[in-house]
């Protein structure tokens, strides 16, 4: 649905959308003495993506001097795995995934019927009534059998935000401009992978005998040893992002003689982030697919000033 209303100066669109794809790639277990493998690539993967986007674009002041643009954009997103075998087995938890560093064999999610894919796979953390710190080692028996296994792991959270936005404004006066970049998600959480390798005395006091670089979140939680599956690592990661600002100016015709014009820009990239998560970046995004949620960068995201001049002939 598309709209606009006062000559143009307000516009937009709303849409709303359900799809559902079927014959995904899944790597799924096979009966044993069938192949090669405990396991097998095939098409049998289903997933429903459904959700809306609202755009709006308007330009709230317009004058032979000043003008001012502003647009804003949401978009609200559900995606669930709705297959993964050809035929079910019983108590099967579904596909790991999200390779976990410093911790061999460790896998933090899973995809799993019936939750977003990378959906957390973790343990629930039991806190100390008095101090509110997590205690070390100690995790709620989900299934009350008096013991702590992988049975006791749970579906936490999701590394895929709820909401996605995105705001852009831009201001004209005279020979002027200033433009701003933002954007925005909301309910998206990460696994601290870097909090969970280095926050605990181990990496202070490392065996090896290197440096190495301690995380701060020890003081928080004095562990000892690393809790690599505790849910106390997944970490709600929202943000604002401020993207960019621009200013430039025209500074028009320099010689009087040709119709040259020139025009001057400043830009900063990555101008600041607004986020309660511990880690570097909220919107870290590895390279490899299967770890999507995994945050262990040690590097942060760089701001980067630019100046620029156009001369135009």
């Amino acid at each position: 649905l598309d709209f606009g209303f006062i000559n143009g100066r307000i516009s937009g669109s709303v849409d709303l959308y359900n799809k559902k794809t079927e014959d995904l790639l899944s790597v799924v277990p096979i009966a044993p003495g069938a192949n090669f493998d405990i396991a097998l690539l095939t098409n049998v993967g289903n997933m429903e993506n459904k959700g809306a986007e609202f755009v709006i674009n308007t330009i709230p002041v317009m004058t032979k001097d000043f003008s001012w643009n502003l647009g804003f954009n949401v978009t609200y997103n559900e995606t669930e795995i709705t297959k993964l075998l050809k035929n079910n087995i019983p108590g099967y938890k579904g596909i790991d995934v999200g390779n976990v560093q410093g911790g061999t064999g460790n896998r933090i999610g899973k995809h799993a019927v019936g939750y977003s894919p990378n959906t957390f796979f973790v343990y629930k953390q039991v806190y100390d009534n008095a101090t509110g710190a997590p205690i070390e080692g100690l995790y709620e028996d989900i299934n009350r059998d008096g013991q702590i296994n992988d049975a006791d792991r749970y579906y936490y959270k999701k590394p895929a935000p709820d909401f996605m936005i995105g705001v852009n404004t831009q201001v004209n006066y005279k020979k002027w401009t200033l433009g701003l970049v933002g954007h925005a998600m909301v309910g998206n959480y990460l696994y601290n992978n870097f909090n969970a390798n280095n926050g605990t005395a181990r990496a202070l006091k490392d065996p090896m005998l290197y440096i190495r670089n301690a995380s701060v979140d020890y003081l928080n939680t004095r562990f000892n040893n690393m809790q690599y599956l505790s849910d106390y690592y997944i970490e709600n990661a929202s943000f604002f992002r401020l993207d960019n600002i621009n200013i430039g100016y025209n500074a028009g015709k320099i010689f009087s003689d040709r119709t040259s014009e020139l025009r001057i820009t400043a830009n900063v990239q990555n101008v600041f982030v607004i986020t309660k998560y511990s880690g570097l970046d909220p919107e870290y995004s590895p390279s490899d697919m299967n770890n999507v949620g995994v945050d262990n960068v040690i590097y942060p995201r760089p701001m980067v000033f630019s100046l620029g001049l156009n001369l135009d002939f």
